[in-house]
């Protein structure tokens, strides 16, 4: 007699190709508030994190950009990510591998799309990143900007 449990690597692979994008954040910290909880943080550097959700599960990429004109409105320069908002994680992960979004951004949404993929599969919703906590509150505290897509 099979178990229930003996489709559950099955189901959990189905999860990518099921469970859609439901909302992503992104949070640049400001260097004073933030640099006893963030080490890699710099003055020269505009340093973040960038989070993807959906139901039940969040992935999460830290980044460290150059603090120059290019990246200065977080708005503008993240504004490419909402083209994931609505898809399953499969397509996102097939979109942004298409895209021509230059090498940062596909790296960051990358790294998210893969922190989320594991998280999804392991049912597991994380606290912490290294030192960092994860709670929403904490982040919009640390943070000089904030956008929630």
């Amino acid at each position: 007699m099979a178990k229930i449990t003996d489709s559950l690597p099955q189901l959990t692979e189905h999860k990518l190709h099921e469970t859609m994008i439901r909302y992503m954040e992104i949070f640049r910290f400001d260097g004073n508030s933030a640099e006893q909880d963030i080490p890699w943080n710099d003055k020269s550097t505009n340093c973040g994190l960038f989070k993807i959700s959906c139901s039940g599960a969040s992935g999460y990429a830290e980044y460290a950009l150059p603090d120059t004109r290019e990246y200065a409105d977080l708005v503008r320069w993240s504004s490419v990510f909402m083209r994931l908002k609505g898809l399953t994680v499969a397509e996102a992960i097939s979109t942004v591998q298409k895209q021509q979004w230059g090498a940062v951004r596909t790296m960051l949404a990358e790294s998210a799309l893969k922190d989320l993929s594991a998280n999804l599969i392991q049912c597991n919703e994380r606290q912490r990143l290294g030192s960092l906590p994860l709670e929403r509150s904490f982040l919009i505290d640390c943070s000089r900007a904030y956008f929630l897509f």
